[in-house]
């Protein structure tokens, strides 16, 4: 069965993918590979972090069946993601490359590289390494890659009420680093929201 990413909860997803619908796992890693790039890329740095996520994909497809509460897949794939790019750079050293299975990659579209996931202009770039990793990667997967807030906060495991301070706290921590002014009804970027 093809699906649209209409809203259905990863849930239903994760469920149709154990039984071994590709399609809709197809879905989820549309859903959830910028999310897995932008964490392995805190974690082995941006070279290394589209490998760390392609492999941390390969790996939740493969072990599907171990996911106990297919409603938490979000938050699996994020222990996931941690633990693979954690052992990336443990042997940073040996620069063995993740080996792409062919036919998976063929049948699952989205595990394809080349995701769009660029961070921006240079010194936006440089004022989200400069504020705490947890504020910019919640500003980088909602502003940057465009993930909903309670996609995010399944994705790390954590409150809503969370995601939205750490939003609230990092587009205040960018302002003082840009040098930008605080006001009411600003974007991220510094816009008033009637001029966006």
């Amino acid at each position: 069965m093809a699906y649209a990413d209409d809203g259905t909860p990863d849930r239903v997803l994760a469920v149709a993918a154990m039984l071994g619908d590709l399609d809709a796992f197809d879905v989820l890693v549309r859903r959830y590979r910028p999310a897995a790039v932008r964490t392995a890329e805190r974690i082995v740095g941006r070279d290394g972090a589209e490998d760390v996520a392609q492999e941390a994909l390969l790996l939740a497809f493969r072990a599907l069946l171990a996911l106990e509460e297919p409603g938490k897949f979000a938050a699996w794939l994020h222990a996931i993601t941690r633990r693979c790019a954690l052992r990336a750079r443990a042997r940073a050293g040996d620069r063995r490359r993740v080996a792409l299975d062919e036919l998976l990659a063929h049948e699952i579209p989205a595990l394809r590289p080349g995701l769009p996931g660029a961070s921006g202009p240079e010194e936006l770039r440089r004022a989200l390494e400069s504020i705490t990793p947890d504020h910019a990667l919640v500003l980088r997967l909602h502003f940057l890659d465009g993930m909903p807030l309670k996609r995010i906060a399944g994705y790390l495991g954590v409150p809503l009420s969370t995601v939205k301070w750490r939003i609230h706290r990092g587009k205040r921590l960018l302002r003082e680093r840009l040098g930008k002014p605080q006001g009411r009804g600003e974007s991220w970027t510094g816009k008033r929201k009637s001029e966006s």
